[in-house]
Protein backbone atom coordinates (compact mmCIF):
# COMPACT_ATOMS: atom_id res chain seq x y z
CA UNK A 1 0.00 0.00 0.00
CA UNK A 2 1.52 3.19 -0.75
CA UNK A 3 1.33 6.16 1.52
CA UNK A 4 0.42 9.74 0.82
CA UNK A 5 1.06 12.91 2.78
CA UNK A 6 -2.04 14.44 4.24
CA UNK A 7 -4.21 17.21 2.72
CA UNK A 8 -3.47 19.64 5.08
CA UNK A 9 -2.05 23.43 6.03
CA UNK A 10 -1.24 21.78 9.23
CA UNK A 11 2.86 21.61 9.70
CA UNK A 12 1.80 19.62 13.02
CA UNK A 13 0.06 16.66 10.70
CA UNK A 14 2.93 17.67 7.79
CA UNK A 15 5.75 17.12 9.97
CA UNK A 16 4.52 14.04 11.40
CA UNK A 17 3.84 12.22 8.77
CA UNK A 18 6.81 12.71 7.23
CA UNK A 19 8.81 11.97 10.83
CA UNK A 20 7.02 8.17 10.00
CA UNK A 21 7.86 7.80 6.02
CA UNK A 22 10.37 7.41 4.18
CA UNK A 23 10.97 9.89 1.74
CA UNK A 24 11.54 7.36 -1.13
CA UNK A 25 8.55 5.40 -0.91
CA UNK A 26 7.34 8.96 -1.92
CA UNK A 27 9.41 8.71 -5.04
CA UNK A 28 7.38 9.33 -8.32
CA UNK A 29 4.47 10.43 -6.52
CA UNK A 30 2.84 13.90 -8.45
CA UNK A 31 1.66 17.05 -6.91
CA UNK A 32 -1.93 16.94 -7.71
CA UNK A 33 -3.68 20.57 -7.53
CA UNK A 34 -6.74 19.56 -6.34
CA UNK A 35 -7.84 16.18 -4.81
CA UNK A 36 -10.72 14.52 -7.03
CA UNK A 37 -14.23 14.55 -5.15
CA UNK A 38 -15.34 10.72 -4.45
CA UNK A 39 -18.72 9.94 -3.56
CA UNK A 40 -18.74 8.00 -0.32
CA UNK A 41 -21.31 7.07 1.87
CA UNK A 42 -21.70 6.18 5.57
CA UNK A 43 -22.60 2.43 6.95
CA UNK A 44 -22.65 1.01 9.89
CA UNK A 45 -21.41 -2.30 11.02
CA UNK A 46 -20.63 -4.54 13.84
CA UNK A 47 -17.44 -6.03 14.13
CA UNK A 48 -16.28 -8.26 16.43
CA UNK A 49 -13.37 -6.63 19.03
CA UNK A 50 -11.18 -8.67 18.18
CA UNK A 51 -11.18 -8.47 14.42
CA UNK A 52 -11.97 -4.09 15.08
CA UNK A 53 -8.27 -4.57 16.96
CA UNK A 54 -6.56 -6.35 13.94
CA UNK A 55 -7.49 -3.44 12.02
CA UNK A 56 -6.58 -1.29 14.19
CA UNK A 57 -3.34 -2.58 14.68
CA UNK A 58 -2.24 -3.24 10.89
CA UNK A 59 -3.90 0.11 9.97
CA UNK A 60 -1.39 1.79 12.68
CA UNK A 61 1.95 0.02 10.98
CA UNK A 62 0.71 1.18 7.53
CA UNK A 63 0.47 4.78 9.03
CA UNK A 64 -3.69 5.08 8.34
CA UNK A 65 -6.57 5.72 10.25
CA UNK A 66 -8.21 2.80 10.89
CA UNK A 67 -11.54 3.81 8.57
CA UNK A 68 -9.03 4.76 5.96
CA UNK A 69 -7.37 1.40 6.19
CA UNK A 70 -10.91 -0.54 6.54
CA UNK A 71 -12.25 1.02 3.71
CA UNK A 72 -8.98 0.33 1.40
CA UNK A 73 -9.15 -3.44 3.03
CA UNK A 74 -12.83 -3.68 1.68
CA UNK A 75 -12.07 -1.74 -1.51
CA UNK A 76 -9.56 -4.77 -2.60
CA UNK A 77 -11.91 -7.62 -1.43
CA UNK A 78 -14.54 -6.16 -3.78
CA UNK A 79 -12.33 -5.71 -6.47
CA UNK A 80 -11.30 -9.13 -6.41
CA UNK A 81 -15.24 -10.50 -6.14
CA UNK A 82 -16.10 -8.08 -9.29
CA UNK A 83 -13.06 -9.52 -11.31
CA UNK A 84 -14.18 -13.13 -10.51
CA UNK A 85 -17.59 -12.55 -11.54
CA UNK A 86 -16.69 -10.49 -15.21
Amino acid sequence: MQRYPPQTEDLEKLAQFFDQVDSTDLEGLEEVPDVPERELVNVSLRLSRRDLEVLKRVAAQEGLAPGTFMRWVLHRFVNGLASRRL
